[in-house]
C-alpha cells in the first residue's frame, strides 16, 4: 500500500519510519506522541502518526490532545525512544521544523 504523505510532513514521516521500522509498539506509542508533541501542530502529529500507524486520524488526535496533558512517561522510555530518533537525524529535523 501506498501512503500519501504531505510534503510538509514527509521529514517527520521519514524519522518514524527509521526510527520504528517494525511500527510503533503501545509501550512507546503515546511517549512518542509526547515527544513530537512540543514541535508539532496537534492535527499534524495526528495526521503522520495516522498515516504511520494506520490508525484512524480521530482516534489518534484524541490520542494526542491526551499527551498534551500527561507527564507521567518515565525518563527511561523517554531516552530509549530519543536515542532511536537521533539515530535517525532526529536533531537535523528538531533544526528544520
Amino acid at each position: 500500500m501506498h501512503k500519501t504523505i504531505p510534503a510538509h510532513l514527509a521529514s517527520t514521516y521519514q524519522l518514524i519510519q527509521c526510527a520504528f521500522p517494525q511500527g510503533i509498539d503501545d509501550q512507546k506509542y503515546l511517549p512518542l506522541l509526547s515527544i513530537f508533541y512540543k514541535n508539532m501542530s496537534d492535527r499534524s502529529l495526528a495526521q503522520v502518526v495516522a498515516e504511520y500507524t494506520g490508525k484512524d486520524y480521530h482516534y489518534v488526535l484524541n490520542d494526542v490532545y491526551r499527551v498534551g496533558s500527561m507527564t507521567n512517561f518515565s525518563s527511561e522510555i523517554i531516552d530509549s525512544i530519543k536515542q532511536k530518533l537521533m539515530s535517525c537525524n532526529y536533531e537535523k529535523w528538531l533544526a528544520d521544523e
